[in-house]
């Protein structure tokens, strides 16, 4: 298929008028997310000659006036096997791959061996600031300054100042400006360094009042780790966590075959990754700070902010993993907490993950974000343990370990270097059993889900989304958003949160699952030390109500300052439990892939939206299926109407065996994909083992999915994808065709 593409690829006049037109909506909708937008402003501004200035999407005017013979000249010029490099990683022979790919490529005609010149970038003479108006909520910073090549000697000095400065919870700027003084909603620092110079970028996400104040105490922190440079404390976590994300970031062919041809890309070294990771060790406390010194100076900054006033800055090598079949076993103690364990030895690297069913199916509208808000404030202390402290515990040995909060679950998860195992199972357990919520940090994580809340609907997906859900439930907790409101999680009090917390952390109602480098002996001996104690709750929370079906069609249009318009239509779906879950599965496929029912006949055939799709949310109680478009303002009823006339016809006739057999081949692929890393397959096998499904559902996937049938398919459609029983959410944009 690779080949057929690089070699024989036909620019059909009219795919690509088509393609063109989404393009141009692709631009439009660059303008609504607030992240890109501000980076796209960011980079025009930093760079005056070099095409990093330009929009890797281009410009609309001049996007427009290209013709296919333009595209043609392009592909020819580019597209030759000199600047192309084929990586292949997985279960395969180095020789035998080595030779299908010379005899694939062999007759690939080779290019004019042009050398293309890009223009050096001029030195950055003083500091320059750049504000743009926007219709958001908060404001969106970035400090820019010009750094190094990606082989440039300074490159891993600079890396770890990033990390030292802007990473993790115990990072200068996230303690000062996040956790100490609350100017921040988020902070974080990253030296992106492609091929030629690239950009030290600090971003932050802030209240529009305190972006000059941010934007002083940023350089007030910067200046001090040039003059005092930083603690051996700070660079050997640093350096712990690089070499731990690499090690992690090892653990799928497709990042191994993506190391291999970046490093010979861009470097001429497939090994290059491995040398870096050297170069990282050798980093000194003098490197720090002779690199924080001599690139994070004024005359070398770009300031550039996104607000909705527009004024606040006034005028101011081959190492491939064998194959591992990793068998998942079962084991529970004494008070009832299942364990499961998943030996991989491949790469010396362990996950781990604590999962409690709850989540947002147990919230009311009076407590709505209380899952979250407990989930964050699990690392902010415990009995023997201030937030610093945990955060000083976990990132000074390299160990990500994080929370979260969904529908049905919450959880905490850890990944770590096997080395550093039971400091992993003492804290998780630390954090189960005696977790303090102290009053000023629970005060700080409101204010910063305050913060979240006003800015929820900067996305135009995310507005019509949490709109979709208030039309498809009256009842069931599913219509609240997991991040609350205002008023709920304001009200929230910690008397509550504990109360809260004591009814979920229970044996009988938690999984606890490992997967990675381990002994599965030694790993039950650690789960009985650190958590066979944990006593039963008393009391549990009281399931939620049954939402009846919706009668009739519901609808809610709003009107939008954004450039794109959507359109979601959402039909009440199914349970984990269902029979009906894998027909549904493919279902849902086929109108969301790329090539489905929808895409093909209103984004490639048609050309009237950016993007279409599907897709589906179930969980323990019944959830939806929702489909969506973006489009242009004057295409809305169109768009609509279309999107129904495809459901009809798929409820009418159903799908053809071509469709099913490429649905099943997708899924089957998808979900095994989706288990290689340790982290995934101990989730899910987790997950499967919390809800009742049996930790070995997994194994069954395929085999379910494969006895999916047409009538199968067409029967789910018949019997969900009622239109007179639907939920429809329109966004009306300002932009149209035609506007920039």
């Amino acid at each position: 298929i690779l080949k057929e593409m690089l070699s024989a690829p036909i620019f059909d006049s009219r795919e690509l008028k088509k393609e063109m037109q989404v393009i141009e909506r692709e631009i439009d909708l660059s303008r609504d997310n607030p992240g890109k937008r501000l980076s796209r402003l960011t980079f025009s501004s930093a760079y005056l000659k070099h095409p990093y200035r330009v929009p890797i999407i281009g410009y609309k005017e001049n996007f427009r006036r290209l013709k296919q013979e333009d595209l043609v000249k392009f592909f020819k010029s580019t597209y030759t096997p000199e600047k192309i490099v084929i990586a292949v990683a997985g279960d395969v022979e180095k020789d035998e791959a080595s030779a299908q790919m010379q005899e694939l490529f062999k007759d690939m005609p080779r290019g004019n061996n042009e050398i293309l010149v890009l223009p050096s970038e001029p030195e950055q003479l003083g500091k320059k600031e750049i504000e743009e108006k926007a219709d958001i909520d908060g404001a969106y910073l970035n400090m820019a300054f010009h750094s190094t090549s990606l082989l440039n000697k300074d490159l891993y000095a600079l890396d770890l100042v990033s990390y030292i400065l802007g990473q993790g919870e115990t990072s200068i700027l996230n303690k000062e400006l996040r956790l100490k003084k609350e100017l921040v909603l988020s902070v974080s620092a990253y030296n992106y360094t492609p091929k030629d110079a690239g950009l030290f970028i600090i971003s932050s996400v802030l209240k529009e009042e305190n972006v000059k104040t941010v934007i002083n105490e940023i350089s007030k922190n910067i200046g001090a780790l040039k003059q005092d440079g930083a603690s051996q404390d700070q660079l050997d976590r640093a350096k712990n966590n690089f070499l731990a994300g690499y090690i992690y970031g090892k653990e799928t062919v497709e990042s191994q075959a993506n190391d291999l041809a970046t490093g010979e890309l861009l470097t001429g070294n497939p090994g290059f990754f491995e040398q870096y990771m050297e170069g990282i060790k050798s980093v000194s406390l003098a490197d720090i700070k002779q690199a924080a010194s001599e690139y994070l100076n004024e005359d070398n900054m770009t300031i550039s902010v996104l607000s909705k006033s527009g004024t606040t800055l006034g005028s101011a090598p081959d190492n491939i993993s064998q194959k591992y079949e990793r068998a998942v076993k079962k084991v529970r103690l004494k008070n009832n907490l299942t364990v499961l364990i998943a030996e991989n030895p491949n790469l010396p690297i362990l996950s781990i993950n604590l999962l409690i069913k709850g989540g947002l199916r147990l919230e009311t509208d009076k407590n709505n974000g209380i899952s979250l808000l407990l989930s964050r404030m699990l690392l902010n202390g415990t009995d023997s343990m201030t937030r610093e402290e945990l955060a000083d515990s976990y990132e000074s040995k390299g160990i990500s370990l994080g929370t979260y909060s969904a529908n049905n679950s919450l959880g905490i998860s850890a990944k770590c270097l096997s080395g550093h195992t039971e400091t992993v199972f003492k804290l998780i357990s630390d954090i189960c059993k005696n977790s303090t919520f102290p009053e000023e940090e629970l005060a700080r994580e409101k204010n910063e889900l305050e913060s979240e809340i006003d800015m929820q609907d900067n996305q135009v997906f995310n507005h019509g989304h949490r709109l979709l859900k208030k039309l498809l439930f009256k009842v069931h907790p599913y219509r609240l958003q997991t991040i609350g409101t205002k008023e709920s999680t304001g009200g929230i009090e910690r008397h509550a949160l504990i109360e809260f917390y004591d009814r979920l952390f229970s044996p009988d109602n938690m999984a606890l699952g490992i997967a990675g480098d381990c002994n599965a002996d030694e790993i039950e001996k650690l789960a009985d030390k650190y958590f066979s104690d944990i006593s039963l709750a008393g009391t549990r929370h009281p399931g939620p109500k049954k939402e009846p079906a919706i009668k009739e069609k519901r609808q809610q249009d709003v009107r939008t300052h954004k450039e794109q318009s959507l359109i979601l239509i959402g039909f009440q779906g199914i349970d984990i439990y269902s029979e009906d879950r894998y027909a549904f599965e493919v279902m849902s496929d086929i109108l969301s892939r790329e090539s489905g029912i929808l895409f093909k006949h209103i984004r490639d055939k048609q050309g009237l939206a950016y993007a279409t799709g599907a897709f589906e949310v179930s969980g323990i109680d019944p959830g939806y299926i929702a489909l969506y478009c973006l489009t242009s303002k004057e295409n809305i009823d169109t768009v609509r109407n279309m999107i129904f006339k495809e459901v009809r016809a798929l409820v009418k006739k159903g799908i053809s065996e071509e469709e099913l057999t490429r649905s099943k081949n997708h899924l089957a692929a998808m979900h095994e994909i989706g288990l290689q890393t340790n982290s995934s397959l101990i989730f899910t096998t987790s997950l499967d083992e919390l809800y009742g499904l049996g930790y070995r559902s997994y194994k069954d996937y395929k085999a379910n999915i494969d006895a999916v049938t047409k009538e199968g398919v067409k029967k789910v459609a018949g019997k969900y994808l009622t239109i007179d029983r639907c939920a429809i959410v329109t966004l009306e944009g300002k932009g149209s065709k035609g506007e920039l």
